[in-house]
């Protein structure tokens, strides 16, 4: 079974990404960073033993500020640079198209268009937090429409971020409740995020085309994950979770690191030893790969 990894951003620092914003990005973990292109991203895949992984680029410019460096606004990595990545490595990594819906709808969607249909990109990234928008808002709702016009998932970030100018009223995903009751075939994947673990769950497990990226578990250990793959196994959504590692370098200051999918493999050692049940190979294989190879079409 294929393994994927669906949460992955490139960023070369500083040319796409102001030193100031990384630092500030990094900061409750530890605060190393780098540049990080599809070289350091098919390594990390082998280091990790990962067949496949989604990357995707930013586009928060019309958004990021910070008074002490104002002529340092621009958080800009490319669709085009996120094609050239993938193409250096077509087998290993797949485009996931970003873009700033609120900057130009028009101009958005003929993006999208391109990216998906000449680039071959496989998914949307939408992060509302960061460019201040709500994943409800109206005006987004042609961007839904031509992802399930074009079959291809819309990935939705949630939760907390150490970022100052992002917007976390934005970022409760009890919002994009509504965008399921509205566009039922809309494939979404939730970004889990704190403090709101809890709502993303309900959220995937109420809605049956919504997928859960599992990225904030790579911050921790097999003992928070398992209770969460529990509770998706109690709402039979565990066939909906997706291994998501956002590049799993953010393992917080004081944490044990737990960055790659060895600590998804330790979660029936968690159940051992509380003499609960275990997840089957079948059920792991689904979430290590299996369903995001659906989901993104790996293979097609």
């Amino acid at each position: 079974m294929v393994t994927v990894d669906c949460h992955l951003h490139l960023t070369e620092t500083p040319s796409q990404v102001p030193d100031w914003w990384m630092t500030e990005m990094y900061r409750p973990y530890g605060g190393v960073f780098g540049s990080t292109d599809g070289a350091w991203m098919v390594d990390l895949l082998d280091r990790s033993g990962v067949d496949v992984g989604l990357v995707q680029g930013a586009d928060i410019r019309r958004t990021t500020w910070h008074p002490d460096f104002p002529e340092e606004h621009e958080v800009f990595v490319p669709n085009d640079y996120t094609a050239e990545q993938v193409a250096m490595f077509p087998d290993r990594l797949k485009g996931v198209v970003c873009v700033d819906p609120i900057r130009d709808v028009g101009a958005a969607l003929e993006e999208i268009d391109r990216c998906v249909l000449e680039l071959d990109f496989r998914a949307v990234k939408l992060v509302a937090a960061y460019q201040h928008y709500s994943p409800n808002d109206r005006r987004l709702d042609p961007i839904y429409e031509r992802c399930i016009e074009l079959d291809v998932p819309v990935h939705i970030f949630t939760g907390w971020t150490p970022t100052i100018t992002a917007k976390l009223v934005h970022a409760d995903p009890v919002l994009i409740d509504e965008v399921g009751r509205r566009y039922r075939d809309l494939k979404l994947i939730v970004a889990l995020g704190v403090p709101w673990i809890d709502q993303c769950i309900l959220m995937v497990a109420k809605h049956p085309n919504f997928y859960a990226d599992m990225y904030h578990y790579s911050e921790m250990g097999p003992e928070p994950l398992y209770g969460a793959l529990e509770t998706f196994r109690s709402l039979s959504a565990l066939d909906r979770v997706l291994y998501g590692s956002n590049n799993s370098d953010k393992v917080r200051v004081g944490r044990e690191e737990s960055t790659v999918p060895d600590v998804y493999r330790s979660v029936n050692e968690v159940a051992e030893r509380r003499g609960a049940p275990p997840f089957s190979d079948e059920e792991m294989a689904a979430i290590l790969g299996g369903s995001a190879a659906g989901i993104y079409k790996i293979g097609a």
